[in-house]
C-alpha cells in the first residue's frame, strides 16, 4: 500500500523548487530541485523514498505548480478559452448533424445535401446516422417544407445566411426569392 504526500513547487531561476508539505514526520524536511516541471514527481518520489528508507514504488505524489498570479491568470484564460471553444465545436457538430438529417428528410440526395454543407457524401452518411443515433425517435424539430404541384418538398436551405458560401462544387448559396 502506497502513501500519497502533497508536494508544492515554484519556479526558482533555471530550476523547480520541490517542497514535501504534508505526509513527512515533523521532524524531516523535504526540499530538492528539477531541471524540468515534468522530472518533478520523480525528483520528488524518490526524495520521499530516500528520506523514510521506503521503496520509490510505495510513494504517490500529488504535485501542485505555483506561478507568479499574471502566470496564473494567463492559463486560466486559455483553459476557459478552450473549454469555450471545445463546446462551439460540439454544437456546431450537431448542427452539421442536424443539417445533413434534414435535407435528407427532405429529400436531396446525399450528393446534393454534401455539396451544401461543403463535406463528402460520405461525411453526410456518417453525419445523418449520428444525428440519428442523438434522436432515435425522430422527435427533433423538423424543418417546414412547402410542397410543389406534385407534393415533392422543396428546402430553403440558404435562407437564413447572411452571406453567400461557396463550396468544394463552386456552387454558391442564395436565398431563394432574392432580387438585385
Amino acid at each position: 500500500m502506497s502513501a500519497t504526500y502533497d508536494v508544492v513547487t515554484t519556479r526558482s531561476g533555471d530550476w523547480w523548487e520541490i517542497e514535501v508539505t504534508s505526509g513527512l514526520p515533523a521532524n524531516v524536511l523535504g526540499v530538492s530541485q528539477a531541471r524540468r516541471l515534468a522530472q518533478v514527481p520523480d525528483v520528488a518520489r524518490q526524495l520521499i523514498a530516500d528520506l523514510l528508507e521506503v521503496d520509490a514504488q510505495q510513494v504517490d505524489v500529488t504535485v501542485h505548480v505555483e506561478l507568479a498570479p499574471e502566470l496564473q491568470q494567463l492559463i486560466e484564460q486559455y483553459e476557459e478559452a478552450t473549454d469555450m471553444e471545445n463546446a462551439a465545436r460540439t454544437k456546431a457538430a450537431q448542427a452539421r448533424s442536424r443539417s445533413a438529417a434534414a435535407l435528407l428528410d427532405a429529400r436531396l440526395t446525399m450528393r446534393d445535401a454534401a455539396i451544401l454543407l461543403g463535406i463528402s457524401h460520405q461525411r453526410v452518411k456518417q453525419l445523418v446516422d449520428r444525428a440519428r443515433e442523438l434522436d432515435p425517435g425522430g422527435t427533433a424539430e423538423k424543418p417546414a417544407m412547402a410542397g410543389d404541384a406534385q407534393g415533392a418538398p422543396r428546402a430553403s436551405v440558404a435562407a437564413a445566411r447572411k452571406k453567400p458560401r461557396s463550396h468544394r462544387a463552386g456552387i454558391t448559396q442564395s436565398s431563394q426569392g432574392a432580387k438585385g
